[in-house]
């Protein structure tokens, strides 16, 4: 139950970024239910939901997980907006609007809360152009990239035991 707690918290923050697709979420209880016939019951009620109800996913899926997400849940979010931006999904700008959204909505905590302060800071007060702003938004990416791959144990299928 613990792995299926972490990735339902993962989801379901997920979805509240835009991160994911309810498609996704409806794929991993699908798998839940059929790699592990002990599967808590809330997978069904998340099999069943339709994909752009994003409200009674995130609903469903708070049946799983916890309230508060864990730096692990955290580390692959940040993950989730770093390919957003490498693949070219997300602008370098809609990147930082993602970005405050997961301050402002995800317990972060506080230090992760004062870098993203002044990562957002630093590239806001730097003109759009400049050399400044280019190194800013390079400390930006740099940083994303530190956390390359942490969303892999998140979105990986199995058994929750």
């Amino acid at each position: 139950m613990n792995v299926y707690r972490e990735q339902a918290t993962f989801y379901r923050a997920a979805l509240l970024l835009g991160l994911l697709r309810g498609e996704r979420v409806i794929a991993w209880a699908d798998a839940a239910i059929g790699d592990d016939p002990s599967a808590p019951s809330a997978f069904a009620d998340i099999a069943i939901t339709p994909p752009a109800e994003f409200t009674l996913l995130r609903q469903n899926l708070l049946l799983l997980a916890s309230e508060k997400e864990s730096p692990a849940v955290v580390a692959g979010l940040i993950d989730l907006i770093h390919r957003d931006l490498e693949s070219g999904r997300r602008s370098f700008g809609d990147t930082m609007t993602v970005l405050k959204q997961l301050r402002a909505f995800v317990a972060v905590g506080a230090s992760m809360n004062e870098v993203l302060k002044t990562l957002g800071v630093d590239v806001a007060m730097n003109p759009p152009g400049s050399r400044e702003r280019a190194a800013a938004e390079e400390r930006v990416r740099a940083w994303l990239r530190e956390y390359e791959a942490d969303a892999q144990p998140l979105l990986q299928s199995g058994s929750g035991q």
